[in-house]
C-alpha cells in the first residue's frame, strides 16, 4: 500500500539581511513561493524573508480582465 502525500509542507524562510536567522512555516503544498517581511531579532529590524529551497509550484495563469472575448 502506498503512502499518501501530505497536503502541507514545511518551508524554511531565511532573512535577506544575511544574519543567518531563519523561520519555519507550515504551508499548503500547492501555494506560491513565500516572501514575507518579518522581524529579524539579529538585525533588530524588519527584513525580507524568502524561501531557501526551490520547490515545485503550480503555474499561475494571469487573469484577463479586458473582456476581449466579448465583441
Amino acid at each position: 500500500m502506498a503512502k499518501a502525500k501530505t497536503t502541507h509542507t514545511m518551508v524554511k524562510l531565511v532573512s535577506a539581511a544575511k544574519t543567518g536567522y531563519q523561520k519555519w512555516f507550515n504551508i499548503p503544498r500547492h501555494t506560491q513561493r513565500l516572501n514575507l517581511i518579518l522581524y529579524d531579532p539579529v538585525a533588530k529590524r524588519h527584513c525580507l524573508f524568502t524561501e531557501e529551497k526551490k520547490r515545485k509550484v503550480p503555474l499561475v495563469i494571469p487573469k484577463d480582465f479586458t473582456r476581449s472575448h466579448r465583441v
